[in-house]
């Protein structure tokens, strides 16, 4: 199954590596759609060692890009101690030396809450690491409902956005069932902002444990969609869908790993499931058998929109509980924007 799709999706995967690390799960806030352990320091301590697990799989991987993504829990939280931030400086050195060393090709993404008061630390870490290379940046995520900002973080968020807002290349927000009824009903002015002055990006909700509240239907999923495309057509991954005739898929899983606060690694989910939660049977070291369900189920490979279609999160798409379209999500979305005029030819973006 795995040489079948590298050879079917060849020109669909993603050209480098993903490497998502989940330090630890302590944080600041308790979102109701996150289902971490925000009280647990496991894995605090272990940080610089677990370098040697990213160097290990960026050695296996074959490719020669690759993209780091470090999170929490909230890495940069007020109650985290000062020498985490020395493992920090420590783990990005260790992996951005064998990457010069050896010719590859590394980006760093650090990924913040923005609650925090101690930005002096923050921003020595950042300058430490650029005096090095241009290879670290900020990634930060908005949500519409269930993080219970008051007052008081919500100066804290704005505040950082602009003392960092160099270093920060993206906006991501997670495609919720109370995130889509925002969007849609432009209940929130601050969301008007951020389109106007940063790159913003929706990322598909993985079920968790309040999946059951927070999914939306295959349906208001769609909807989303075509009124983003029409609204905010500079919103990724629409703006790429819309724009390019020809696109990568946005799920690295054939060529991810993700690394747990235990030091376990797993191609995506680090929650452990029940049976029957996911149509097919659950694999934690690999996606292959859900990434063909899709295929075979969407019929993608003889759909029309293959070449420009990016797929979504194998995931959520698997996911048993899901309420689903007649026809495939994707298929109507590309055909109603088609109908539309919507959709742009003749070049790649």
């Amino acid at each position: 199954m795995s040489e079948f799709l590298k050879h079917v999706l060849k020109d669909k995967v993603p050209e480098s590596t993903e490497i998502e690390l989940h330090l630890f799960e302590f944080c600041n806030l308790s979102c109701s759609f996150c289902g971490q352990d925000h009280d647990s320091t496991e894995g605090m301590t272990t940080i610089t060692e677990k370098s040697e697990k990213v160097i290990d799989f960026m050695k296996k991987s074959g490719m020669k890009s690759h993209i780091v993504n470090i999170m929490g829990g909230e890495i940069f939280n007020d109650s985290v101690p000062d020498s985490v931030f020395i493992q920090y400086k420590e783990f990005y050195h260790n992996i951005n030396q064998w990457c010069v060393e050896n010719n590859h090709k590394v980006r760093f993404n650090w990924v913040t809450n923005l609650i925090f008061l101690k930005s002096q630390r923050v921003l020595d870490l950042i300058t430490d690491m650029r005096k090095v290379g241009d290879n670290a940046f900020i990634s930060t995520s908005y949500d519409f409902a269930g993080r219970g900002f008051d007052i008081n973080r919500s100066m804290q968020y704005k505040r950082n956005l602009e003392l960092f807002g160099d270093w920060i290349t993206v906006i991501g927000f997670v495609l919720t069932k109370p995130a889509i009824r925002k969007i849609m009903t432009k209940t929130d002015k601050y969301f008007e902002y951020l389109y106007q002055k940063y790159t913003l990006y929706f990322d598909y909700y993985v079920p968790e444990l309040s999946a059951e509240k927070m999914m939306p239907s295959e349906q208001e999923m769609l909807d989303c969609m075509m009124y983003v495309a029409e609204k905010y057509p500079n919103i990724y991954p629409i703006k790429d869908l819309v724009d390019n005739e020809r696109n990568k898929m946005t799920c690295y899983s054939m060529n991810k790993t993700t690394i747990l606060p235990s030091g376990k690694e797993v191609t995506c989910r680090y929650m452990e499931y029940e049976e029957g939660d996911f149509l097919n049977e659950v694999d934690y070291s690999s996606n292959h058998n859900i990434i063909q369900a899709h295929l075979d189920r969407n019929m993608c490979l003889s759909c029309k929109w293959f070449d420009r279609c990016s797929f979504r999160c194998f995931v959520q798409e698997d996911w048993a509980k899901l309420e689903r379209t007649n026809d495939c999500l994707f298929r109507e979305f590309f055909n109603r924007m088609d109908e539309k005029g919507i959709l742009s030819y003749g070049s790649d973006h």
